[in-house]
This record gives C-alpha cells, sequence and structure tokens, in this order.
C-alpha cells in the first residue's frame, strides 16, 4: 500500500505541481495515459490530493450546488453581496438576465410576474433581437398607481429589450367585486391570455409574504380590514396574488376572492417556473413552493440561500 500511495503521490506532483499533461506523465512512467487518468482520480479519492479553490464566490458555489441537491430542483443562483436589500434585488435581476438570456435562442414564450424584484430583471436584460419571442404577462396588469409595476408595463418593456412579441392582460390584479372579478375572467380577451400563460416555456415569478410584500405595500391594494383578515387567516406567502397556507393550501378569505390571475393550481401546470426572491421574511414562502414542487429554477439572496440549507426538507 505504501509503494502505491508513493507511485500516486508521485503521479500528482508531476501532474499538479511541476504541470506535466497527462500524456508527458505516462511516457516519464512508461504507463498509458489511461492508467495516469485513473491513479489521478485515485489519489483524490484517497486523500493524497485534495484541491482547494480560492475564490471570494466559491463558497456560495457550494451552497448552489448543495440546494439543488437537497430540494430536487434544476438551479439555484445566489446574490451574495453584503449591500443593501434595494441592490440585492438589483443582483438578483442580473443573474436572471443571464440565466434567461443563456437559454432564450430555445424558447418561444416567457412568462412575466409583477413586482419590485421582476422589475430589476427587466431593468438589467439585453438588449437583444429576438423577433418570433412573446412575453405574457400572467397576472391582471391594469391600475393608475406604480404602473411600472404591473404586469403589462413590464411585459411591454420586456417586449422592447428583446425585439419581440408582447400580449396584455387587460384586467386589475385585484377586481373591486367578485362580481366584477366573474365578468372579468369570462371575457375572451381573459380567457385567450390565460390560455398563453398556463403554456409559457418559462415563467418568472416573485414570490412574497402576504403582510410585509412592498409590492402590496406601494399600490395600497389592501384597506385596513382587509390586512387584518391577512394576518388573522393562515397565509404564510403569495405567488402571483394567489394566498397559500404553510402545507400550500390555497387560502379563501374575501380579497382572495377578487385576485385576476394565473392562480396556484395553475402555476402547476407551467412547464418550468424561476422564482426570485430576497429577504428572510420570504424563508416560508420558499420553503412550501420548493415542497410543492413547484420551483425549477430559484434565485436568491444568501442569507434566503442558508435558512434553507439549514432547514429540514
Amino acid at each position: 500500500m505504501l509503494d502505491r500511495d508513493k507511485l500516486l503521490a508521485e503521479v500528482a506532483t508531476l501532474y499538479y505541481e511541476e504541470n506535466l499533461t497527462q500524456a508527458e506523465i505516462a511516457k516519464k512512467m512508461f504507463l498509458s495515459r489511461p492508467t495516469i487518468s485513473h491513479m489521478l482520480t485515485e489519489a483524490k479519492k484517497r486523500g493524497i490530493v485534495t484541491i482547494t479553490i480560492n475564490h471570494t464566490h466559491s463558497d456560495v458555489f457550494s451552497i448552489q450546488n448543495e440546494l439543488e441537491k437537497k430540494y430536487g430542483i434544476e438551479t439555484v443562483l445566489i446574490a451574495d453581496k453584503n449591500i443593501s436589500s434595494n441592490n440585492i434585488k438589483k443582483e438578483l435581476g442580473i443573474l436572471c438576465a443571464k440565466f434567461v438570456e443563456s437559454r432564450i435562442d430555445n424558447m418561444n414564450n416567457i412568462g412575466l410576474g409583477w413586482g419590485t424584484t421582476v422589475n430589476e430583471y427587466v431593468n438589467k436584460a439585453s438588449f437583444l433581437s429576438h423577433p418570433t419571442l412573446e412575453i405574457i404577462p400572467m397576472i391582471g396588469g391594469v391600475g393608475i398607481h406604480h404602473t411600472d409595476l404591473h404586469s403589462n408595463h413590464l411585459a411591454f418593456r420586456l417586449s422592447e429589450k428583446y425585439n419581440c412579441q408582447v400580449s396584455y392582460f387587460y384586467a386589475p390584479v385585484f377586481a373591486e367585486s367578485i362580481k366584477m372579478r366573474d365578468m372579468f375572467i369570462s371575457s375572451s380577451l381573459y380567457q385567450e391570455i390565460y390560455q398563453k400563460g398556463i403554456n409559457v416555456d418559462l415563467a418568472i415569478l416573485g414570490v412574497g409574504n402576504p403582510i410585509e410584500s412592498s409590492t402590496y405595500k406601494l399600490f395600497g391594494y389592501f384597506t385596513d380590514e382587509e390586512i387584518k383578515q391577512l394576518k388573522n387567516s393562515p397565509a404564510i406567502g403569495d405567488i402571483l396574488g394567489s394566498f397559500f397556507d404553510i402545507d400550500g393550501n390555497v387560502v379563501k378569505i374575501p380579497l382572495t376572492e377578487r385576485m385576476v390571475g394565473i392562480n396556484l393550481e395553475d402555476i402547476h401546470k407551467i412547464k418550468e417556473k424561476l422564482i426570485m426572491a430576497s429577504g428572510i421574511e420570504k424563508f416560508p414562502s420558499i420553503l412550501t413552493l420548493l415542497k410543492l414542487n413547484i420551483i425549477n429554477h430559484l434565485i436568491i439572496d444568501k442569507d434566503l440561500a442558508q435558512k434553507l440549507l439549514e432547514s429540514p426538507v
């Protein structure tokens, strides 16, 4: 065994420290190149060779890989800079833009949510030309306050950047009454955008805590009484205006009955979902969506990533 260890150490030294190629080592030691390759692999498995990656992001890469394996999802990307919450959202936007644009040639349509985090993706998107691509808003996008965060406006801006087609969701996020909501969803305009929405190649969505969500605060959608109802309900998260409890059940209270958009059950039908989130208050929402197998791709901040890593599945 000692002779074997000595031989493995010699091969490893020639390869990693002397920078000889495997072919050069094989010639020098009168062995085949495949044998040298197997010996280098064995040296790592036996601990004779250990590799340390000296890079500021190496711990982030490790956490990303661990989360992908732990939760069985395709992609985890982490914004790890120790900066303000607004700038963290910008980092999430950059990561999202890079991810989407690396796959955009293989997509026919992209579904888009709403809010401050999705807005940062649109801000950071590159100027490209994909005339056959179509951007689809996934939730009602008609209103007079903070229109820059509405799904229709975000979809239009993204279509401008990607030089592509766009559809519009002709309805508010929350109708004024259940009767008005029923009127919207029975219209042909709604039915057409609904079908487009559940058939997108990739949906890019924000997720929130219904009480702490910056988007709802900005829009001022809820009355004091409705906020009280929310606080007293079992809702721990929301996505596209659908509120859910810790087990992923849809929470039904009067205000949720007015929501106009792709609901939680519909989201299950979408081929691929990319979820963006920052802030530790989003942890319960993200964990529940992971348990429901709703998330394919996850872009989050480092605090959320660490919390998910430490949490039991």
